[in-house]
């Protein structure tokens, strides 16, 4: 006896092309990522000072800026410093080699291609479902696998690239002589919104600024905290995260929905229809 159509299968692939067609369209239009950095001195003589950096990257661009809070504060914190430092203690860090990332540019020309290609398989594993072609499990095993691709670049390789781009030996905040803060401790917490598609670390710095220490008890802060009181001692509050557009995660939940839950709902559904006895 000859089966039917699997319609079953036949519809999901619909819901398939209709979301690739859907993410073609958002990549090349959607912000894919917003960097945020917030920091604020809450102790000390900048206090009040701080600083907002946002980086907004798409398929085109990257773009940022950068808002200072408090600029007058801050000058008269730089205006009260000397040029105290002492030897870097992580001098062995500069003997590493840097880390190699697929530039961000290489990303934001292959996503789109990646997902037209996507969009193309989803089209042809309908066709070959349609005609009940053997075999066409391969080209979903491969349709899956370019998705996964797609997810990892957008969520893990774009920030990776963009940090990879940026020449961190030209223009350092870092004095190449040594350190112009000692007794320095972070303590923070990551934020994890999988719904929103916000990754957040929220952190406090507390250190004591050399610059800010008479000479004649210079070793003493150097050997031992002084206290919050002290007037060389700096708290600063700060946020960083990566904020992806909507259809990331919009994008993994249907993946993970339509392309793994119901691809494997449906097979077992089907295994247990074979298998159930039938009645002569």
């Amino acid at each position: 006896m000859r089966e039917g159509k699997p319609y079953a299968k036949l519809l999901l692939h619909l819901a398939q092309i209709a979301v690739l067609f859907f993410l073609i369209q958002a990549i090349n239009t959607q912000v894919w990522y917003t960097g945020v950095v917030d920091i604020e001195y809450t102790d000390g003589l900048p206090e009040g000072a701080g600083m907002e950096v946002e980086l907004e990257v798409d398929q085109k661009t990257a773009d940022g800026s950068i808002h200072i809070d408090g600029f007058i504060t801050f000058m008269q914190w730089q205006n009260s410093r000397n040029d105290t430092t002492i030897d870097s203690t992580d001098s062995e860090d500069d003997d590493r080699e840097p880390m190699d990332f697929t530039p961000l540019s290489e990303i934001q020309e292959d996503l789109p291609i990646y997902a037209k290609i996507a969009f193309s398989l989803g089209i042809l594993l309908f066709g070959l479902t349609f005609f009940q072609i053997k075999y066409r499990a391969i080209i979903g095993l491969v349709l899956n696998g370019l998705i996964i691709w797609i997810m990892i670049s957008l969520i893990i390789l774009t920030p990776l690239g963009y940090v990879g781009g940026m020449d961190f030996g030209a223009g350092s905040f870092d004095d190449d002589e040594g350190e112009s803060t000692v007794h320095q401790s972070t303590e923070g917490s990551p934020s994890i919104d999988l719904f929103n598609g916000e990754l957040d670390y929220e952190f406090t710095t507390k250190s004591y600024d050399l610059g800010l220490a008479d000479k004649s008890e210079l070793d003493e802060v150097i050997a031992n905290p002084p206290g919050k009181e002290h007037r060389t001692y700096l708290e600063m509050d700060g946020v960083a995260g990566i904020h992806y557009g909507p259809f990331v995660f919009e994008m993994l939940w249907a993946w993970l929905v339509l392309f793994l839950i119901a691809p494997m709902g449906i097979g077992f559904i089907n295994r247990v229809r074979i298998d159930k006895p039938q009645l002569l």
